[in-house]
């Protein structure tokens, strides 16, 4: 592409993705201060929250990007010779993109904006790749936990929703596992589609998936914890074993829920207050302002650093 009119494009999108960042953060307030009523509820009532967990929570948001930033690279591996500071600035450019579109489907364009251009279509498989190996971390886990799950677990699952879900984690497992099969399977069917599809060459071999699916599982481990101090933190006490299995539960159900897209933060707190129902009524507006503070630090604090990198993409870049 001639690189004033990239250049243009890049400045229109960097305006763009201001814009619609403020509209989502506006609109998330909006509807969070239609539950709670006021934020000044909040903070008054748990004001004598241990503040330490709080502060463990934020310092744990680093360790969570980076763990997304390791597994990026881990992935690249093949395809494109990145360092760990050049992932991370791909991935926190990539959430910025997200965090602006729906359901953050421009978070896999905005990652590959920060590769080389013979990298970007390869770029967006490998990140589809990682995306289906955080999902079957997350499939899996609540799988297991479900059973010591210790609310109404007959509201969310019946054995025929149980054993569908299950079979869908086996479909993922499998599209993992066989991805480079699938693609080997693609390449010869005759299609004119060979600039389209990476080569199984540039695929993470069998040992970089399985480290890939590991990070995947410490990255998901870092967002329980901090799932449950967050729910120390607003007052909510229980048995660690017990309260991990409601969180897996709801992050089990936020990953599958149609609508999360759509009405985000009402759809995530109201999770929350469903599978943490057992835990009093009393307790309401703190379970639900829980995936709200999650998502203010583990991805609007990050969005924004993202949009940072973004400003400083210059037009010369992407096409080295």
């Amino acid at each position: 592409m001639n690189t004033p009119v990239y250049r243009r494009l890049l400045l229109a999108l960097k305006v763009g993705i201001f814009i619609f960042m403020s509209l989502v953060i506006y609109r998330r307030v909006s509807s969070v201060q239609h539950f709670v009523g006021s934020f000044d509820v909040f903070m008054g009532r748990f004001s004598g929250g241990n503040v330490a967990l709080l502060l463990t929570v934020i310092l744990l948001m680093p360790l969570n990007w980076a763990l997304e930033a390791i597994k990026w690279k881990l992935l690249l591996k093949h395809s494109a010779h990145v360092t760990l500071r050049e992932a991370l600035r791909s991935v926190l450019g990539g959430l910025s993109i997200g965090f602006a579109t729906p359901a953050r489907v421009g978070e896999f364009a905005g990652r590959v904006m920060f590769l080389h251009k013979g990298e970007r279509v390869d770029g967006i498989y490998l990140s589809a790749l990682g995306g289906i190996a955080q999902s079957i971390v997350t499939f899996l886990t609540a799988l297991f936990m479900l059973r010591f799950y210790t609310g109404k677990a007959d509201v969310f699952f019946s054995a025929y929703s149980y054993v569908g879900f299950a079979l869908l984690a086996f479909i993922m497992i499998g599209l993992y596992i066989s991805f480079d099969q699938i693609v080997e399977w693609l390449h010869h069917r005759g299609l004119s589609i060979d600039n389209y599809i990476i080569p199984t060459g540039k695929t993470p071999h069998r040992n970089d998936k399985w480290l890939v699916f590991i990070t995947s599982f410490f990255r998901y481990s870092v967002y329980v914890l901090q799932y449950y101090l967050l729910l120390r933190f607003v007052g909510i006490e229980g048995n660690l074993f017990e309260m991990t299995a409601a969180i897996s539960l709801v992050l089990f159900l936020q990953s599958v829920s149609p609508l999360i897209p759509l009405t985000d933060m009402t759809v995530r707190g109201g999770i929350a207050l469903l599978v943490f129902a057992d835990y009093g009524n009393h307790m309401t507006i703190g379970i639900f302002m829980v995936p709200v503070m999650l998502w203010a630090i583990n991805l609007l604090i990050p969005a924004i650093v993202g949009y940072f990198y973004i400003l400083n993409l210059h037009a010369d870049e992407p096409a080295q």
